[in-house]
Parts: structure tokens; sequence; C-alpha cells
């Protein structure tokens, strides 16, 4: 057994021709120095980001039992674009025995209702506030993702599985609506 650990003893007491004392201990140094001084500083989230995230919160957030807001508000400054909020609702309970039952047809029109009125309320919110964000540059844009969950699909097969809001700083009047099955 002495056999197999012979040349670490050698080098370890003899000091060897490798790295050894003070020499490893630069070496190690210099590499840390390299690998972890050089990183980005890490920059705080932007005050507009999180104006935009609760603003859709709030025109949003209404509370539905077995629905509503599933995930709130989350955003990013993604650099040469602009801010990107992402949120998810479902805009009915699913149909269960034990709620109270409605109709297919009570169920497509609350739901169409409720579409509605988010993508008005979201469509206002971003007219309103992006002229008044200051960490967006003149060109960028803002976009909201509301994914929908369609807790009903048997009775609202057309309900779109998101939408996507996104406006131009310079051309707050316009904000486009894109749907997806």
């Amino acid at each position: 057994m002495a056999q197999l650990f012979s040349y670490w003893h050698s080098v370890r007491y003899h000091g060897g021709n490798g790295l050894g004392g003070p020499k490893l201990l630069v070496f190690v140094l210099l590499v840390s120095g390299i690998l972890y001084g050089q990183g980005q500083p890490v920059e705080k989230i932007s005050p507009d980001v999180r104006t935009i995230q609760k603003a859709v919160n709030d025109v949003v957030g209404t509370p539905i039992p077995g629905g509503g807001v599933l995930q709130v508000a989350k955003g990013a400054y993604l650099d040469g674009y602009g801010i990107v909020v992402s949120l998810e609702v479902a805009f009915d309970p699913p149909v269960n025995p034990f709620s109270p039952q409605k109709t297919p047809e009570e169920i497509r029109t609350t739901a169409a209702q409720r579409l509605k009125e988010v993508q008005e309320k979201v469509t206002n919110v971003l007219k309103q506030k992006v002229a008044q964000l200051e960490s967006v540059g003149p060109a960028e844009s803002v976009s909201v993702v509301l994914n929908i969950l369609n807790t009903n699909p048997a009775y609202l097969p057309d309900m779109p599985s998101q939408i996507i809001f996104s406006v131009k700083k310079q051309d707050t009047a316009r904000v486009s609506l894109r749907q997806y099955k």
C-alpha cells in the first residue's frame, strides 16, 4: 500500500516539480480572480417594470371563485426590445358536480364578457402608462403576454390560449393584439 502513495509522499515533502506551496496559492488566486472577478454587475429591476406589473395585476386581478389570476404578472426588461410582462388567468371555474350548474350558454357568455373586459382594460393601461416609462426608449415596446387557462374546453373550444398585447412607446395610441389558440 505504501507503494501506491509513494509519489505523493515524495512530492509533498521534497518539493517535486509540480505546483506546490506558494505557487499553488498564487495560481488559485489568479484563476478565481479571472473567473469570479469579471462577472457582470447585477442590476436592479427597473421601477418601470414594477409599475407595469402592478397596473396589469390591478386591472386583471378580479377575484373569481376557482378562477381569476392564476399567476400574477411578472415582468422583465429586455435590452433593445423593452418590457415584457407575463401572467396567467382563468375566466371561469371548471364545471363540477358540486358547484351550481351553469348552462353551456351561460359559461360561453361569461367567458366572452370577461375576455372582452380584460382586453379593454389591458389596452387602456398600456395606452396610459407606456408613455410615462423612463427606462423604455422611444423605439422600444412594452408587451403583455396573457396566458389563458381554458377550464371548460368542451364549452369553449374557440377560447384563445394566449393573447399578446404590444405597444411601441412612440405610438401608444396603437396597441396591437394577437390571439393564439
